[in-house]
């Protein structure tokens, strides 16, 4: 099977070239949107396109000619007429190529917990209204419409819509990512505190090794027509963890204590909680997070410490 996975020089994109290259008989091939040196580091082939270049995307995908997308691709900081471009217009051009050089291709169509905005303290189900409160879950929102529409129309769509992630190598762009790297800063001297916007708010936190398998458990699904396309898979430890917490559980691996220095005056928080209802994939196709989050801030704690060598 020949698998393309657009965004595959980011985070998640990485990992999921690295999981699908060790799976037998698949192919990984990765889109980015320019050669850099970073893409040198990507497990499988790439090419180069970008989702707004609407013909040469489409001349590269029919050439791909791929059985299957996971379309990780995407902009998460700009405005909101960018923010729509990218990832609702970008996905159509994907839709749009992938479909005319294979009809029957299986797509995953990666979303965001964004989408839901805030939904209260308990677990939230894919039946959970869409109320987006920034302008990138308005865009995500946006590129489920089109994703779902595709569905409708017959193609092979199907949703995932990720929780906050954490692994090792992320940047300072994620909440675990930030104070990882501050923690690391304070071990080398270089800063005396964590500096953070608030510590009052809580987010599910997933492991992306995690997610990607849970990608591939969708996608790989003997019966991802039928069961999967036209639905949303919510993909979550089911788990809501404090700024506060996380900061603890460092403290506990590395037995020291790390002062915050918060602002002035605390911004607003729009979305105070978030926690993920898993059961829909669970029941689908029995994937289940694995990796508890003491080990993935201790993984990411060692990777931060290698990269700064």
């Amino acid at each position: 099977m020949r698998v393309l996975v657009t965004g595959a020089a980011g985070f998640t994109g990485f990992r999921m070239m690295e999981f699908l290259a060790a799976q037998d008989g698949v192919t990984p091939v990765g889109v980015v949107r320019r050669r850099t040196p970073e893409t040198e580091r990507i497990h499988g082939s790439f090419a180069a396109a970008d989702l707004l270049a609407r013909d040469s995307l489409h001349a590269a995908v029919m050439e791909l000619c791929p059985d299957a997308i996971i379309h990780l691709a995407g902009l998460t900081h700009g405005t909101p007429d960018a923010l729509h471009a990218t990832n609702a217009t970008g996905t159509k051009n994907l839709l749009d190529a992938a479909l005319a050089g294979n009809p029957g291709c299986r797509i995953l169509v990666v979303s965001s917990s964004a989408v839901y905005g805030y939904a209260g303290d308990l677990p939230i189900p894919e039946t959970a209204p869409l109320r987006p409160v920034a302008d990138y879950g308005r865009s995500k929102a946006d590129q489920e419409s089109v994703a779902f529409e595709y569905a409708r129309d017959g193609a092979a769509v199907a949703v995932a819509r990720p929780f906050n992630l954490a692994g090792p190598g992320q940047t300072d762009a994620f909440v675990c990512g930030r104070i990882v790297n501050q923690v690391i800063a304070i071990e080398r001297k270089e800063r005396d505190a964590l500096d953070l916007r608030e510590i009052s708010s809580s987010r599910d936190l997933v492991d992306v090794r995690d997610v990607v398998r849970g990608y591939w458990a969708l996608l790989s699904h003997p019966e991802f027509s039928g069961r999967c396309s036209g639905q949303a898979f919510n993909l979550g430890s089911g788990n809501a963890y404090g700024v506060s917490a996380i900061i603890g559980r460092i403290e506990e691996i590395t037995g020291a204590q790390y002062p915050v220095r918060l602002p002035e005056t605390t911004p607003p928080i729009a979305v105070p909680t978030q926690r993920s209802d898993n059961s829909r994939i669970m029941a689908l196709t029995g994937w289940r997070p694995a990796i508890p989050l003491a080990e993935t801030l201790r993984d990411m704690l060692d990777a931060a410490r290698k990269n700064r060598k």
